[in-house]
């Protein structure tokens, strides 16, 4: 029986373990580089613990360990937090309350990471074909950005496999309708539950329904059987969102997750677009974007200031929608070539340089072309970086747009999965917008890189049926 089991999902397996013992080792040399060798201490001493995000995460989960509720306070008053969503603190939480250490909670977010690789390949042998699944499977278990965080206490990992273990589950046509109930329910509970690590993933339903339709559009009779498969995937995601809302509306007066995207958007966003409209440098953006919260009390930060952000956002964009998603667009840009060599570099401080400055998207934004050939000829270690993290994704995303167009052009077979995919790509890059960088490519990258295996194979039989025309 067990031999059995190997037989048939032994591709599957060798995947896992492929990815995990890639990810152990990058895990092993991080760890021999930070603690045992002692390098960049102010930033990495607590590794796999790191600054920023990484250390409000483990922060939330030490706080609620300690009785002191969900707060990023370091001492009382605890302050209720609003700002980071509590999936992954609390996936930290409950594995701590078992006494797993955090060494070892990492290594089943590495687990999970490998369990990514495995669905990317599910999905590619069920909508493409069994050779593109292996390769783009391959491919992920070796892309720097996926690999280098699955070893830190960063929510990412974990966020991309429950997302995709939710949409295989979701196409995955079940005989019957019951266990269909069952299963699109549990789907349902487990996109919940990544909205509640990345707020990002709070539009998606709708994608994923309208997807649905599409893909079993000659059997979504009798309605009324769709509708209540419809049903209780929705009611799979509220009931998982719906206590923290409720916490929310409790403590803050709104039924918001999070004021994460009110923050992104109107302390990140909008200073960029206002320093670029108005030629003046960025601080002094920011002073003007936070000087509004100068009189709040508490955190800015917080959804009890969810009024002053929204003024700030109809204030700035009144008149300027179209200019405003003009910058957007050509701010979105770096999501789908940008390298991420440059700043795993300043992360573990392995080649010691300042870190690079240049920004290519507001160049482009002055249209100083000048001023980016003059970064292309001037060699330094970080343009070299930026080359050898930037070529492999240029060359990714122009595969992924040859393979999406030639589906469009010839009505292939996967013309539904390639336009669900280039629409799940586009989703991600568009929303994360002006803030954009190589680690919020995470969950788009096994897509595109099933897209870009696709274009490339697409491309090699186009040019080997030429050459055999030209020489029989």
């Amino acid at each position: 029986m067990n031999r059995e089991w190997y037989t048939q999902y032994k591709k599957e397996i060798l995947l896992f373990i492929v990815a995990f013992c890639v990810q152990t080792i990058v895990f092993l040399l991080l760890w021999q580089w930070f603690v045992v060798l002692g390098h960049l201490p102010q930033s990495a001493s607590n590794y796999p613990v790191n600054e920023g995000d990484s250390l409000s995460y483990h922060i939330l989960s030490q706080n609620l360990l300690q009785g002191n509720g969900y707060s990023l306070s370091p001492s009382p008053p605890f302050v209720p937090e609003s700002f980071r969503l509590p999936g992954y603190p609390f996936f930290l939480y409950f594995f701590q309350l078992l006494g797993f250490p955090i060494v070892l909670i990492i290594f089943l977010q590495m687990m999970l990471g490998s369990g990514t690789v495995v669905l990317t390949y599910l999905l590619g042998k069920k909508f493409l074909s069994e050779k593109i699944a292996t390769v783009a499977a391959i491919l992920l278990c070796i892309e720097p950005t996926s690999v280098f965080f699955s070893t830190f206490v960063m929510s990412d990992t974990i966020f991309v496999f429950i997302l995709l273990l939710s949409i295989y589950l979701f196409f995955h046509k079940r005989e019957s309708f019951k266990k269909d109930l069952y299963v699109l329910f549990l789907c349902g509970a487990l996109l919940g539950f990544a909205i509640l690590m990345r707020t990002i993933a709070l539009y998606l339903p709708p994608l994923l329904i309208l997807a649905y339709g599409v893909l079993y559009s000659d059997k979504l009779r009798p309605f009324s059987e769709s509708i209540a498969k419809i049903g209780v995937f929705v009611i799979g995601i509220l009931l998982v969102i719906g206590p923290w809302s409720l916490r929310n509306h409790s403590l803050y007066g709104v039924f918001d997750l999070s004021v994460t995207p009110y923050v992104n958007f109107t302390l990140y966003n909008l200073p960029l677009f206002y320093a670029h409209n108005q030629q003046i440098p960025l601080a002094e953006a920011f002073k003007i974007y936070y000087a509004p919260f100068a009189s709040t009390t508490g955190p800015v930060q917080s959804l009890a200031n969810k009024p002053v952000f929204e003024k700030l956002m109809h204030d700035s964009l009144q008149g300027n929608y179209l200019a405003y998603l003009k910058f957007h667009i050509i701010k979105t840009l770096p999501f789908f070539v940008t390298d991420g060599v440059r700043d795993m570099n300043r992360i573990t401080g392995i080649i010691p340089i300042p870190p690079d400055q240049t920004n290519f998207s507001d160049m482009l934004l002055r249209k100083d072309i000048a001023g980016i050939i003059h970064s292309f000829t001037s060699p330094s270690p970080n343009l070299w970086m930026l080359l050898a993290g930037s070529i492999p994704w240029i060359l990714i995303t122009s595969l992924w747009l040859f393979a999406l167009t030639h589906a469009l052009v010839r009505r292939s077979s996967s013309l539904w999965f390639v336009c669900f995919s280039s629409l799940f790509i586009l989703y991600f890059a568009f929303l994360t917008g002006p803030v954009t960088e190589h680690r919020y490519r995470i969950p788009a990258a096994p897509f595109m890189l099933l897209l870009a295996v696709q274009g490339a194979s697409i491309l090699w039989h186009i040019l080997k049926n030429r050459y055999s025309r030209i020489h029989p």
